[in-house]
């Protein structure tokens, strides 16, 4: 059965889908200039009124945003999406997508949520990326919760319960394998720091490393995980 779209601002879509600013979330974007037409996974970061896209230069994406400064960002949890606008070369792409309301690009079909924009202006660049910051349109999302995919989660996900081994391996003086996966929760550690800074993730997980910590860890991979306050 057809599930139909709800309309709104990206407000309504930030509040009605609980998304939190400055975390990076997944999407696909789909751009287009005259005839040559792209879709492609890219990172997105929601501020309250805005959303950044950070691409490179040698990117389609961004070529084509140059050209024609429209786009779709859209949501979807097909993992197979993914992988053909990821490495698939040989797809046609004409058989994901659909026209789009308010943009001259069009959509991902079947994505539960999308977000229609124009790029309003370059917020920084170096000589190989360059941030965009765009003006969302229209937001289109179905009446189920949207929760657009962030490695956050998976991160925090992950880091607990490796915390929850490496207490276990402490206690039981396998140290070895403790610190393998406080060599894994260091590496969560970095890609939060990177992609949710000053987020409820981020939090968590200083929580976490404090209570690491606290193990004692007899390594000095130990030091990773002291939490230095400001």
């Amino acid at each position: 059965m057809y599930e139909a779209y709800t309309e709104g601002d990206l407000r309504k879509f930030m509040k009605m889908n609980h998304i939190i600013p400055n975390v990076i979330y997944e999407c696909i974007l789909t751009t287009k200039a005259d005839n040559e037409t792209n879709v492609a996974p890219m990172g997105v970061v929601f501020e309250h009124d805005t959303v950044l896209l950070r691409t490179f230069k040698n990117t389609k994406s961004y070529k084509l945003l140059t050209r024609v400064p429209y786009g779709v960002i859209n949501f979807t949890d097909n993992v197979e999406i993914f992988y053909v606008t990821t490495f698939n070369t040989e797809i046609d792409f004409n058989e994901l997508l659909t026209s789009s309301t308010s943009v001259p690009v069009p959509s991902l079909i079947n994505a539960y949520a999308k977000l229609e924009f124009s790029v309003e202006e370059v917020v920084c660049e170096d000589d190989n990326k360059v941030v965009f910051r765009c003006k969302v349109l229209k937001a289109l999302w179905k009446r189920r919760e949207a929760r657009p995919y962030t490695r956050a989660e998976h991160a925090i996900i992950e880091s607990l319960i490796h915390a929850t081994r490496i207490k276990f391996f402490l206690e039981h003086g396998m140290i070895q394998e403790a610190i393998r996966l406080t060599l894994l929760v260091k590496h969560y550690d970095a890609l939060i720091s990177r992609i949710a800074p000053n987020t409820v993730y981020s939090s968590i997980m200083n929580k976490l490393k404090v209570l690491i910590s606290s193990w004692g860890l007899s390594s000095p991979l130990s030091t990773f995980f002291e939490f230095q306050k400001d």
